[in-house]
């Protein structure tokens, strides 16, 4: 498993919290945009609570997700809003799972994704 958080701080605990239990984890105090540049080796799942909106996750983890991997996404009760917001720029597959922390958060599970062609980019395509 790897642990991705940009504050030392933050990466310092979740070390300690790795050598405490014997987690079999790894930390990275990197961005993770800098992570998911750099990963060497395939992922089965990612997923990340608390850190953005919905779209901008997509697109930090798209090189991830675009390639088969699963998205868990636990989001608030805004959660539609969100996808509403992210089918903007994403042709996504998912699906909602209850949270069992809130009762108005859910799951986004994402099992495919791909970049929407964005108006007047078509045309540039085409005269190339």
């Amino acid at each position: 498993m790897h642990l991705v958080e940009r504050s030392t701080k933050k990466a310092a605990f979740l070390r300690e919290a790795v050598n405490a239990t014997g987690a079999p984890a790894e930390v990275h105090a990197v961005e993770l945009e800098d992570f998911v540049e750099n990963l060497a080796v395939p992922v089965d799942v990612v997923t990340a609570r608390a850190l953005a909106p919905l779209a901008a996750l997509l697109t930090a983890t798209y090189p991830l997700l675009k390639t088969g991997t699963l998205g868990l996404f636990p989001k608030g009760q805004d959660v539609d809003a969100e996808l509403t917001e992210a089918a903007k720029c994403w042709s996504i597959q998912s699906s909602l799972a209850p949270s069992l922390t809130d009762p108005k958060a859910r799951i986004v599970c994402i099992t495919g994704i791909r970049p929407k062609i964005q108006p007047g980019r078509e045309k540039n395509r085409r005269r190339r």
